[in-house]
């Protein structure tokens, strides 16, 4: 897969859900963030995961880079990875701070968000997955709360808004939920 065209397509698509575009500068090209999994990796702690979001902090400029190892380059890590991209973004351009667990939270809830609005099964991604064996316990907690925040979520939007049936309320909750406060999701739980 060519993680550059696939993340540009997906930022799009998230951009359009979200209504992202008033957050973004009006030639925001996501593929433009897109680095090779070698040069990140010479920029990160030791440790750091093969795929993820490059984020680095020099004085009062902050680093984005968006990189895939080739092993990952699957659909589902292209919309988990843009979606950090994206949250990092949006969070920085009102001076708001985001956690990890926001991050993982919102990745999730985007999953479901392309899945259905590409006609996919919105909730399969909740039942059919697994934990990396090389998460640490911390990490490991993190990403279960975080799918269980956005499973519960997710779920009550498939009971709310069948599909088909209302798309501009489905639309408009999904986009108060993404500018919602941190609190609010995680207590949700």
């Amino acid at each position: 897969m060519d993680v550059a065209p696939a993340v540009a397509g997906v930022a799009r698509q998230l951009t359009e859900i979200y209504a992202l575009a008033d957050a973004l500068a009006p030639d925001f090209d996501a593929s433009a963030w897109v680095v090779a999994p070698e040069a990140a990796q010479r920029l990160l702690p030791e440790g750091s995961p093969r795929t993820g979001l490059a984020v680095i902090e020099e004085g009062d400029s902050l680093w984005l880079g968006l990189y895939v190892d080739p092993r990952d380059a699957h659909r589902t890590t292209i919309v988990e990875e843009t979606s950090h991209l994206l949250c990092v973004l949006w969070h920085a351009a009102r001076e708001l701070s985001v956690s990890r667990l926001d991050l993982e939270i919102q990745s999730e809830v985007d999953r479901y968000a392309v899945a259905r609005s590409e006609g996919r099964s919105p909730l399969a991604h909740f039942e059919s997955f697994h934990w990396a064996a090389e998460l640490s316990p911390a990490d490991r907690r993190r990403y279960e709360l975080a799918h269980r925040v956005a499973f519960r979520y997710c779920r009550g939007l498939e009971e709310r808004y069948p599909r088909r049936t209302d798309t501009p309320a489905w639309l408009a909750e999904l986009r108060r939920f993404y500018r919602a406060a941190p609190e609010s999701k995680h207590a949700l739980v």
